[in-house]
């Protein structure tokens, strides 16, 4: 049990990048974390983290280590969820990543009839279009526009979508026949530049700045619908809104905009905990609906 012990507080640290938000994860003292984690170094005989000011980074011992670790704990977790009962085995919590765009519009409004079937499942929702780091357990299960391609994953592509470039009704009008480059962009932020919209926007459009950047999916819709811009928005989303129209003769010259896949990821080893099976079960029945 001890060894299990010690196993919990490096991945805890490990995750968490600190002793302090270890201590917090798991209910300890900071001080105990550090002692703990400093001797299970001395029982391995390898360094785990250096230890910097910003806090705690793993080595490579550590990044070895960690995967054996998490199945470990993945396997003490399925026999925890064996013991406990047929009753009972739905229960715990999931997290689950996703865009804002599915989080928001697909997987909040179906969350009351999935959750109100399983009373004893929670669900914590992380939403946003940074990638969130599996391989950490930062998240059980996730949706991405982008294929992970590290970590002991299973990933399969559920959906697909399909983009276009609107704005408001009224910057439509005006700007129906001016030139791409004529046009006032709303792109990602430089942080988020890896997502396929944005990388299409600056291969066909280098010489263009946008006149706005934003981490956020909802600030960019309510600046196109106010008129800011153009966007380049999913058709589900765009097609929600009956102020937003595509400005298609503008750009009808531009290479097409990639379709972007849809990619629903989870670690291999807790695929077969009844709540992953449920959770991952729910995504997938809710991406079926795009094409």
């Amino acid at each position: 049990m001890e060894r299990w012990d010690d196993l919990r507080i490096f991945l805890a640290a490990y995750r968490e990048g600190s002793c302090a938000a270890a201590g917090v994860r798991l209910g300890v003292n900071q001080s105990t974390i550090s002692r703990r984690i400093r001797a299970l170094e001395r029982d391995l005989g390898v360094r785990l983290f250096d230890r910097l000011p910003e806090g705690l980074v793993p080595t490579a011992a550590a990044e070895e280590i960690a995967p054996r670790a998490e199945l470990f704990e993945a396997t003490a977790a399925e026999l925890l969820d064996a013991v406990e009962g047929i009753d009972t085995r739905l229960g715990g919590v999931v997290r689950i990543a996703a865009p804002d765009l599915i989080a928001s519009e697909l997987i909040a409004p179906a969350l009351p009839d999935f959750l109100g079937e399983r009373p004893g499942l929670r669900v914590e929702l992380i939403s946003g279009d940074a990638i969130v780091d599996l391989t950490r357990r930062h998240a059980d299960v996730a949706l991405r526009f982008v294929r992970p391609d590290s970590g002991d994953l299973i990933v399969r592509r559920v959906a697909t979508f399909r983009f276009g470039v609107f704005g408001s009704k009224a910057y439509v009008a005006e700007h129906r026949d001016k030139s791409p480059e004529e046009l006032d962009w709303l792109d990602w932020d430089t942080t988020q530049a890896y997502l396929p919209d944005a990388v299409w926007l600056r291969s066909v459009l280098p010489g263009v700045e946008p006149v706005l950047r934003t981490t956020s999916l909802a600030v960019r819709l309510r600046a196109t619908r106010g008129g800011l811009g153009v966007a380049v928005l999913a058709l589900p989303l765009a097609e929600l809104y009956p102020d937003l129209e595509a400005i298609e003769g503008a750009i009808e010259d531009l290479p097409p905009i990639p379709e972007i896949p849809i990619w629903l990821a989870g670690h291999r080893a807790l695929r077969n905990l009844p709540r992953i099976k449920a959770v991952w079960a729910f995504l997938e029945e809710l991406t079926s609906e795009f094409p």
